[in-house]
């Protein structure tokens, strides 16, 4: 794979890191690869390695890129007994991620680590509530397959870009709130935060994507009464940083 790699990871890991790689990843191979509009594309993993593992809806997956570098994805599903699963990657930079992401081919081999715990609802769930963005569609897939209703806010750069994945995953019941510069979008974001607790008092709130917007949401709400102990959190990504896990 490291022939579609930019140059600054083209380089093999030493001894120390492949020792290292080899007693915690899985390898895979790349089985599908299908375009959803420009900005989003479904990759399908599977192999042998993949087979009869433990996974829970909000587990996250790491590819691994050439040496230490690596991006994390939400599986929006896993057959353990074919040993097969599909990550969403969201276009949205110039990274590594992104990279490899764009040039990936059917046949490639890759290498994960993973399945591993980062986000995941209370067994048995009730109804939930999942505010995030483009970046939070994997989960939002992975999540929405449980039995109790999930009600989705995701604040999106495009609804052109947006639209078209969430009607493919699935997900027509999610509102879609568009970014606007400064924040001009909060107050629609807001209000329907504020709707869907007032419907829902005891759901379960999970806050994903950008780290600024959940902070935000954070806010409204500790306003609105929401106990710590009903939310979790885990912020994707902040401008300015790469790789966040």
């Amino acid at each position: 794979m490291n022939d579609i790699l930019p140059p600054t990871l083209q380089r093999r890991p030493g001894r120390l890191e492949a020792a290292v790689l080899k007693l915690f990843t899985r390898n895979a191979q790349v089985l599908h690869v299908e375009d959803i509009g420009p900005a989003f594309r479904l990759i399908t993993l599977g192999g042998e390695a993949l087979r009869n593992i433990a996974w829970t809806p909000g587990d996250k997956l790491q590819i691994q890129l050439g040496g230490w570098v690596q991006r994390t994805y939400t599986p929006m599903d896993w057959d353990t007994e074919s040993g097969r699963t599909r990550i969403l990657v969201y276009l949205h930079a110039d990274g590594p991620g992104t990279h490899w992401a764009r040039l990936v081919r059917k046949g490639d081999d890759c290498t994960v680590f993973g399945p591993r715990r980062s986000l995941r609802l209370e067994q048995p769930r009730g109804r939930a509530i999942l505010f995030g963005d483009e970046t939070s569609l994997g989960l939002a897939v992975a999540l929405s397959g449980q039995a109790a209703p999930l009600r989705m806010v995701f604040e999106v750069s495009s609804l052109a870009e947006a639209a078209p994945v969430i009607r493919q995953l699935g997900l027509d019941d999610a509102h879609l709130c568009v970014r606007r510069e400064g924040g001009e979008h909060f107050n629609e974001l807001d209000a329907h935060m504020s709707a869907l607790l007032q419907s829902h008092p005891s759901a379960e709130i999970v806050l994903t994507g950008k780290a600024g917007s959940i902070q935000h949401v954070s806010r409204l709400l500790r306003q609105q009464g929401a106990t710590a102990g009903r939310r979790q959190s885990k912020a994707y990504w902040a401008p300015g940083k790469a790789g966040m896990d």
